[in-house]
């Protein structure tokens, strides 16, 4: 409850943000439901960021209890895809609780003894970096790459068969190519198509999502195919748009 009255206050305080979300959804369900529809999606979106917030301080205690809160589904897809020694590509976005993902994730991997990281870019605030990136998901097991320069590390680890996480739905202005999302061009990261179709890498897709009255539940994809055209530019831009169509459909549902 606090961290859904929270969300909402926020919507409240942060007009222009709320002005976003609704011109976004807007121009994403504009001709499938109506206004209120829409306003309804917008605050919950702000409740979920609540919800977020106050799950996040609780990542510390939940300690060696981490299943009672989030379980993983169809794990057997990255293990299946690692034993082809070329490692895996696991895309993920700002979806329902992505930091309980990736404490699950960190476990889950060390327990199997696979090295598990992930490419973050360092964050504004020196505290908050700190605490989510080196605290919080360090103690988890998942370690990480700094976005800048990524590539030639993220090529490296994958040599030694292990799994790179990766956000894909952030605007890029280097390393990007444009693909469609919600009907829009979206500048999006190509190093996931880069790897799949230069390293052989498998490109798998993870969302968490939340239930009602059950731990959150983290679902593994199956890989996605690689896109040869022959034409490496087009390559990069293909597999990138089935990417973040992965991505919008579950948006979207």
């Amino acid at each position: 409850k606090l961290g859904r009255w929270g969300g909402r206050l926020l919507s409240y305080l942060l007009p222009r943000y709320r002005k976003v979300a609704l011109e976004n959804l807007e121009c994403a369900f504009g001709n499938e439901k109506s206004k209120a529809e829409i306003k309804k999606i917008a605050i919950e979106s702000f409740e979920n960021l609540g919800l977020f917030g106050v799950e996040l301080i609780r990542i510390p205690k939940m300690g060696q209890r981490v299943r009672d809160y989030v379980v993983i589904q169809n794990e057997e897809n990255i293990f299946r895809a690692l034993r082809a020694g070329r490692g895996a590509v696991i895309i993920v976005s700002h979806f329902g609780n992505w930091e309980w993902m990736a404490a699950i994730s960190g476990v889950r991997m060390r327990e199997a003894g696979i090295p598990i990281y992930a490419v973050a870019r360092r964050l504004g605030n020196p505290f908050l970096y700190r605490y989510v990136v080196e605290q919080l998901r360090g103690a988890t097991g998942l370690k990480t790459v700094d976005k800048r320069g990524a590539a030639r590390e993220v090529m490296k680890l994958l040599e030694q068969n292990a799994i790179v996480c990766i956000l894909v739905d952030q605007h890029e202005r280097l390393g990007s190519v444009p693909v469609p999302y919600f009907a829009r061009e979206a500048w999006t990261t190509a190093l996931p198509a880069v790897l799949a179709v230069k390293k052989g890498a498998a490109v798998i897709p993870a969302f968490a999502f939340r239930r009602k009255n059950k731990p959150t539940l983290v679902e593994a994809g199956s890989p996605f195919p690689v896109i040869n055209t022959g034409d490496p530019e087009r390559d990069l831009v293909e597999n990138t748009k089935q990417y973040v169509q992965a991505i919008e459909a579950v948006v979207r549902k």
